[in-house]
């Protein structure tokens, strides 16, 4: 799938098929958490990554330029006409704090929760994990960030090129690699590290309700949803969910069963049973 601007051209798939090698490579070379082989999971988490690249990076990038290039009418001038590198930082300020925004809502609404938990009831946290979301997900998802597209009127190389830094570090952030912790302290001023986002995979509460920004953390410490990490905790703490919202049912099972048949040793579906 190759997506063009008026004056380059990205192929967003190979991007992504670039990035899953570089973070399969790291996992084997430094991991930071034990690797747990399971084909079962590999198999669920690929089948739904699928559906979702399809459904939501492919299609999402395609109706977003598509907005770019055909909807005109906009309350006031875009950033089209600015240089590019304005235009591009721009875009990647105002598309994190809407992906962070979007990011929070999952969580705090139980409708929406309902469906994003499909992505944090994996009982690793791996390159696999990185596209392990319901497709319904993505479409929801796809809404308001469509209309901050549409509002920025932006050129569409911006946002091409937003759209393949996002699928990069949507699987680095997902990498099982250890990164020493002098270098990632301060990576994570800068930059989502992966032991910035594994902490969002942790079951316990109060790590999954934090940590929600997608490339730049600045967000979190804005918003002070920032939680840190012991070493420990990052090699030895449960990843998954416990009883986020209480009295909950997942709804993976209605559209993706053949992929969701079992969470190996995660003790995720009786845990969301409890009262």
């Amino acid at each position: 799938m190759i997506e063009t601007g008026p004056s380059f051209l990205i192929d967003l798939t190979a991007v992504t098929l670039a990035a899953f090698t570089a973070g399969m490579i790291l996992e084997m070379l430094a991991p930071a958490r034990e690797a747990v082989i399971s084909f079962s999971r590999w198999l669920n988490n690929y089948g739904l990554a699928l559906l979702t690249y399809l459904g939501n990076h492919l299609l999402g990038t395609f109706l977003a330029v598509f907005v770019l290039y055909n909807l005109d009418s906009r309350p006031f001038p875009g950033l089209a006409n600015l240089p590019l590198w304005v235009d591009v930082s721009i875009v990647f300020l105002t598309l994190e704090a809407t992906r962070y925004g979007i990011h929070v809502a999952m969580h705090k609404i139980p409708i929406l929760w309902r469906f994003h938990a499909v992505h944090h009831t994996d009982s690793e946290v791996d390159v696999s994990t990185a596209f392990r979301h319901h497709p319904v997900e993505g479409l929801l998802s796809a809404i308001p960030s469509f209309a901050v597209v549409w509002l920025l009127a932006s050129a569409p190389e911006a946002l091409i090129l937003y759209r393949a830094c996002d699928l990069v570090m949507t699987v680095l952030t997902h990498t099982n690699v250890y990164i020493s912790p002098r270098l990632e302290r301060w990576l994570r001023f800068i930059v989502v590290t992966p032991a910035f986002h594994r902490t969002h995979h942790l079951a316990d509460k109060r790590f999954t309700d934090s940590n929600y920004s997608a490339s730049l953390p600045l967000f979190d410490y804005i918003f002070s949803t920032y939680q840190p990490t012991t070493v420990e905790q990052q090699k030895c703490a449960r990843i998954g969910t416990d009883t986020h919202t209480a009295n909950e049912q997942r709804l993976d099972g209605m559209l993706c069963s053949p992929f969701m048949k079992r969470v190996e040793g995660s003790g995720v579906r009786e845990s969301l049973r409890k009262p």
